[in-house]
């Protein structure tokens, strides 16, 4: 969220110029939410690609030196469907609540008093 907040801060006079040439709340919201949506799907798909690969390293890893080198193979690496959705829903969830205060922030905003104030 506070990285969006700062968004909004920053790109206020872009906010303001896109107001003032007929873009609607509902439009500069979208922008911002789909913004915030994307970052953390980004994020779902970097830890999920990071947590597998985790995973890999633990069981033919760390399992073979613990357990030993003949034992490693006997323990598969299962990966199901909840565990390649849950990191993207819980993403999406994030960036949609933690999104829509910035967004609707954003769309409030003046164009005038955003042009004003961005000088």
């Amino acid at each position: 969220m506070n990285i969006m907040l700062v968004s909004v801060t920053e790109r206020t006079r872009e906010i303001g110029i896109r107001m003032s040439v007929g873009a609607r709340r509902r439009d500069i919201m979208n922008q911002f939410l789909i913004e915030a949506l994307f970052l953390c799907l980004l994020g779902g798909v970097i830890g999920l690609l990071l947590g597998v690969l985790v995973g890999w390293l633990m069981v033919g890893v760390v399992v073979g030196f613990v357990v030993g080198a003949s034992a490693s193979g006997q323990l598969p690496l299962v990966i199901t469907p909840a565990t390649l959705i849950l990191p993207f829903a819980v993403s999406a969830g994030v960036g949609i609540i933690f999104g829509l205060y910035p967004a609707i922030r954003a769309s409030r905003l003046d164009p005038i008093v955003a042009l004003h104030r961005a000088r």
